[in-house]
């Protein structure tokens, strides 16, 4: 059978997905899951910074830590930082002490 007779089968053709390639799918799909968490910092003067990574509190120095969307890295002090929640969630907050 030549390739203008299998393009113009009148039959469709069907791939089946074997199981190692579907695994490998939805192994990769549950792990990116748990990559897209945004979180919201809001300042003591009631700004809020939005769509952040997970903010990362300095043991020595008493700053927060967080990467932008865009990718880039701020710091900001912990006495600024009055709550932070994940975001788009109004039911969850931890307040800095």
């Amino acid at each position: 059978m030549s390739i203008i007779e299998r393009i113009s089968a009148p039959r469709h053709v069907r791939r089946a997905l074997h199981p190692p390639t579907l695994f490998a799918l939805l192994l990769a799909a549950a792990v990116l899951c748990g990559c897209a968490r945004r979180y919201d910092i809001t300042l003591v003067n009631s700004q809020t910074v939005t769509n952040v990574r997970i903010p990362n509190l300095n043991k020595q120095s008493p700053y927060f830590t967080y990467i932008t969307a865009g990718g880039h890295t701020f710091t900001i002090p912990a006495s600024r930082v009055s709550y932070i929640s994940p975001h788009g969630d109004t039911n969850w907050m931890f307040k800095n002490q």
